[in-house]
């Protein structure tokens, strides 16, 4: 069964390519133009991955994560921060310092996207199989 990936971002265009390079490469896609539509379609479809935008209209990303992280049904998925603004995200992630968080800064290309997916799923994967000696699963990466 193909991995599911909820695709988050309110660039049309990005989305189609990020939809179709993750198609491409066997994954299960949905996509989400609207942050404030984002957690409800999370809950209902439960995907393995989030790719995240941060800076969107209404609701930004970051309150999106707010929400996943609150939901034990979902707090487990790792998310991928997609920004321009990598280097103000990497700091914030550092402040939250949350499990389960990737950084994919953009502009990014076709491998470096289906890298930092496939090695979220894998260290999430083993992170549910392999607790920590605190017993803590923790995986987050800048």
């Amino acid at each position: 069964m193909p991995a599911k990936i909820l695709v988050v971002d309110d660039t049309l265009s990005l989305v189609d390519l990020m939809r179709d390079l993750l198609s491409a490469a066997g994954y299960e896609v949905t996509t989400c133009l609207m942050a404030r539509e984002a957690y409800p379609l999370a809950v209902q479809w439960r995907p393995d991955v989030v790719m995240l935008d941060i800076v969107m209209p209404e609701v930004s990303g970051w309150d999106v994560l707010d929400k996943v992280r609150s939901d034990r049904r979902l707090a487990h998925v790792p998310i991928v921060i997609c920004t321009a603004w990598a280097e103000q995200a990497a700091a914030r992630m550092r402040e939250l310092r949350q499990p389960n968080l990737w950084l994919l800064p953009k502009p990014f290309d076709a491998e470096d996207l289906l890298d930092t997916v496939a090695e979220a799923l894998e260290l999430a994967r083993a992170s549910h199989c392999e607790p920590t000696p605190d017993g803590e699963r923790q995986a987050s990466h800048l």
